[in-house]
């Protein structure tokens, strides 16, 4: 317990409301939901402009950053390939029904757990700095891989949907 107090406290407030947030999203998709078709985009936005900051905030040689987010976004969209993504659209009102799932939920805790967890570790473990950090930037590269994949998926599913009438 000492050394979770110190952890906790020097996280900064954001990580916590980005926590919540996408915990309730996640939640949110447990269900079938309808919902306007732009807000679909939120949480692959939050994941695609975070990774980007990753990479183009992080330290050191570009080279070797630049391999270790490519990496894990070449593993990001080898995931979002193998995904199915079913959706009902009400094009006159710009809605899409998706079926629940768990993926969203268990896929945002990995994503975020990932980044906090390696960043925690880089904080606190001198020795294994190099290696976690390493690891971040691959989880960068893996969440934008991964989110490319599924807008693309999302967007090729939504061009074949039927056109049905959904209410919000």
């Amino acid at each position: 317990m000492e050394i979770i107090a110190p952890i906790v406290s020097h996280t900064p407030t954001w990580i916590f409301v980005l926590f919540a947030f996408l915990i309730v999203m996640g939640a949110r998709r447990l269900r079938t939901n309808v919902q306007q078709t732009g807000r679909v985009w939120l949480i692959p936005g939050v994941f695609i402009i975070w990774g980007l900051y990753g990479l183009v905030t992080r330290p050191g040689p570009l080279g070797p950053v630049l391999a270790e987010w490519a990496a894990g976004a070449v593993v990001g969209l080898g995931l979002a390939s193998l995904l199915t993504i079913t959706v009902e659209v009400d094009r006159e009102r710009g809605l899409v029904r998706q079926p629940g799932s768990w993926v969203p939920l268990v896929r945002n805790l990995f994503l975020i757990s990932a980044h906090y967890i390696l960043n925690v570790l880089a904080a606190v473990r001198p020795d294994l700095h190099d290696i976690a950090i390493a690891l971040d930037i691959g989880v960068s590269g893996l969440s934008v891989g991964y989110f490319a994949g599924w807008s693309w998926g999302f967007i090729q599913s939504y061009r074949r949907a039927p056109d049905v009438a959904l209410a919000a």
